[in-house]
């Protein structure tokens, strides 16, 4: 049976394919780079969701992830390939992501849960 890759699958919203392939195109991490950056998004993500703001309260973290993804995995990625992965880096991260929401949520409405 072939050993399963080590290298990290993506999560990528259909319409950021494109700006994703040319992040992996132009930076060429190998593996190690690959999995060190999604586990500093992976980190990063759940620290901003407990630190998210009053707008976004009520999303879940994978709620939280998901818009994340949609909104901004580019710029995300791209900022974690820069840092190496560095796990000491993950405030800056953290900063990041928060402004990429908030830029999401000047153009859209905050979300809102259902009530029943």
């Amino acid at each position: 049976m072939p050993k399963p890759s080590s290298t990290p699958a993506f999560n990528t919203p259909e319409h950021h394919l494109g700006q994703m392939a040319l992040i992996l195109l132009t930076r060429a991490p190998d593996d190690a780079a690959l999995r060190a950056a999604t586990n500093l998004i992976d980190n990063a993500a759940v620290a901003a969701w407990a630190l998210r703001p009053h707008a976004l309260v009520s999303l879940t973290q994978e709620q939280y992830r998901q818009l994340l993804d949609y909104a901004a995995a580019p710029h995300v990625f791209d900022l974690a390939l820069y840092l190496g992965g560095d796990r000491t880096q993950i405030r800056t991260l953290m900063d990041h992501i928060a402004t990429q929401l908030d830029d999401a949520l000047s153009h859209y409405p905050a979300p809102v849960q259902p009530t029943e």
